[in-house]
């Protein structure tokens, strides 16, 4: 479509460039009718194109976004695989088994076998556990974040859609309107009625139309790329138009900055850090080691009894090891503790800047919606008033062409002004919603 589009556009401007001692411009009635068809057969080709992909609304994207998208789908597996390692808390060291046989006692030779087992005291144990778990809740917090901030890039992506779709409407019915201009002015060239500065203001007006419209089908084409890739499907869905007049918002005068899932995150951070001083003091508790053994003597036993090699005496032994070289640990502990203190900063840091963050966002919403409304009651009214007697007093010799574009371009950029003003107001509505994690 883009091609036929420009190919069709620069033989038309060779047709009207072609002097080669005939009149400048030889166009015929029916010259003027295949421009009007090249403009129809363009406008139906754009259509064409938009109608044949699938539309979607802006809350069915989100939805789409959230179940399909890869990123989300690695955090909760991430999620998982923390809520698993819970059970690592209470791993147990290898159980010591040994044996011995010799001249232990005398000599003939006797067997001994013993079994141990060293443990921490119980108290690493949950701590270590308690460590892990709020791990596992900072993994399902961090889960929760990349899906807010999906939520915010399919939104923009998906006004921003929405943007290249009306600017492309806009564009379309400028380029009709300059076309049919540029035919009368070729005629009243031809009957000496205009001068060349009309025809080429004329010819330039629409080329520079003509050039948009071709970089706005590149810009479609990279930011539909950009939603196909964040809501992880081949299809390719269209916004709806109807989502560009209706943003998806909660006016507030403040948010609940802390229950966004940024700060419940730092606030994570530092129960983590909490519970990891925890476990670095556990590790100043003595270990436990329990054993048993069993050996077979032989020979003349203290109470005047022989025994043969048969395993029957038994034993049991405990152990206790105390961490008397701990300077390390003590370190350890204490690097724990300045851990704490900056998640606590970053805690507080990060609530002042959501909450800057929010009051600029809702300033922003508040300012562009103050221009939307501007334009819809009063600005766009009176482009269509500007658009409406110009065309009139052209077309009644009150004004010339170049009057005439004059006021039709400031018409167009209010239009074009007016669609701006949607799509800065669009991305305050994506800023805003982020913030109250909508």
């Amino acid at each position: 479509m883009k091609m036929l589009f420009n190919k069709q556009w620069a033989k038309g401007s060779e047709q009207l460039e072609m002097s080669n001692g005939q009149p400048f411009f030889t166009y015929s009635l029916l010259h003027i009718t295949k421009y009007k068809l090249l403009i129809v057969c363009c406008t139906l080709l754009i259509s064409n194109y938009s109608n044949a992909q699938t539309r979607i609304t802006l809350q069915q994207a989100i939805d789409t976004a959230l179940t399909n998208n890869l990123s989300v789908k690695n955090e909760k597996l991430r999620t998982e695989y923390q809520q698993k390692l819970i059970k690592t808390g209470t791993i147990i060291p290898n159980t010591n088994i040994g044996g011995q046989y010799g001249q232990i006692n005398s000599f003939y030779s006797d067997v001994s076998l013993g079994i141990s087992q060293t443990l921490s005291f119980p108290t690493v144990y949950s701590r270590q556990k308690e460590l892990l778990t709020e791990e596992w809740k900072s993994s399902a917090l961090s889960f929760k974040i990349k899906e807010t901030e999906l939520k915010k890039l399919v939104t923009e992506v998906y006004f921003n859609l929405l943007y290249i779709q009306q600017k492309r409407k806009l564009l379309l019915e400028n380029y009709s309107l300059f076309s049919e201009f540029l035919n009368k002015s070729i005629l009243r060239f031809q009957k000496g009625e205009s001068n060349i500065l009309e025809k080429t203001t004329a010819e330039n007006q629409r080329g520079q139309i003509a050039l948009q419209l071709s970089q706005l089908e590149q810009d479609w084409e990279i930011v539909q790329l950009q939603f196909q890739y964040l809501l992880n499907t081949t299809t390719a869905f269209v916004p709806d138009e109807n989502d560009a007049l209706s943003p998806n918002i909660f006016l507030t005068e403040s948010a609940e900055i802390v229950s966004h899932p940024l700060i419940q995150y730092w606030k994570q951070q530092q129960n983590i850090a909490f519970a990891n001083t925890k476990v670095e003091k556990s590790k100043l508790l003595p270990d436990f080691t329990l054993g048993y053994n069993i050996m077979g003597m032989k020979g003349m036993g203290a109470n005047n009894i022989e025994y043969n090699s048969n395993l029957r005496f038994q034993s049991v032994h405990v152990g206790l090891g105390i961490p008397i070289f701990n300077a390390g640990q003590k370190s350890k502990i204490n690097v724990s503790k300045i851990n704490e203190q900056i998640t606590g900063n970053e805690y507080e840091l990060n609530i002042k800047k959501l909450e800057a963050g929010f009051i600029q966002a809702m300033k922003q919403y508040q300012k562009y919606q103050d221009a939307v409304l501007y334009y819809e009651k009063t600005a766009l009214k009176n482009a269509e008033t500007i658009k409406t007697t110009a065309n009139k007093q052209f077309l009644n010799g009150e004004i010339n062409y170049l009057e005439w574009a004059l006021l039709i371009n400031q018409a167009i950029n209010i239009q074009n002004e007016y669609i701006e003003a949607i799509r800065n107001r669009n991305n305050a509505v994506a800023e805003t919603n982020f913030y109250l994690n909508k």
